[in-house]
């Protein structure tokens, strides 16, 4: 994630950018009702110029964020199922603030798909997501819930 001055790497600075693109556009599919397609590609085509948390998406990992809406959108019904396993009893998944939720969704999807990216990596940038649009309480659920998950998903890589 970072180098070895502990400032992001362009590299990974344009895939943090795409996670942050990556909720923005799910959020238009589920609280506008815009199509699937048409999101992507008008997020794509006119949105790039826009600033999200200081940082201009321009140079944004065009193929993660893509690699990420198909998966997403793919594999919903199982994602949230997967966060219903580790959320709290007192809170169900319908009570849960609609970004915080797609926060842990996306972060859930990677958590399971990119195996070759260690889960804390995934976890703290879906915090860092988390921060961008949410308060500090719903930041510590997403840390929580993602971490419960990857113990889950990734025992042999927390066993080490």
């Amino acid at each position: 994630m970072t180098d070895d001055n502990s400032k992001p790497t362009n590299d990974s600075l344009k895939k943090s950018k795409a996670r942050l693109a990556l909720i923005q556009i799910l959020f238009q599919i589920d609280f506008n009702k815009a199509s699937a397609k048409t999101a992507l590609n008008e997020f794509l085509s006119d949105r790039l110029d826009e600033e999200i948390d200081g940082l201009n998406i321009a140079d944004l990992d065009q193929k993660l964020l893509i690699e990420l809406y198909k998966g997403i959108n793919q594999e919903r019904e199982l994602l949230d199922d997967m966060l219903i396993s580790v959320l709290d009893k007192s809170w169900p998944i319908h009570r849960l603030d609609p970004i915080l939720r797609l926060v842990m969704v996306a972060g859930s999807y990677e958590i399971q798909q990119h195996v070759d990216t260690p889960a804390k990596v995934i976890i703290s940038e879906y915090v860092d997501v988390a921060h961008a649009f949410l308060g500090d309480k719903e930041t510590a659920m997403v840390n929580g819930c993602l971490d419960r998950l990857a113990h889950s998903l990734r025992k042999d890589e927390f066993d080490k």
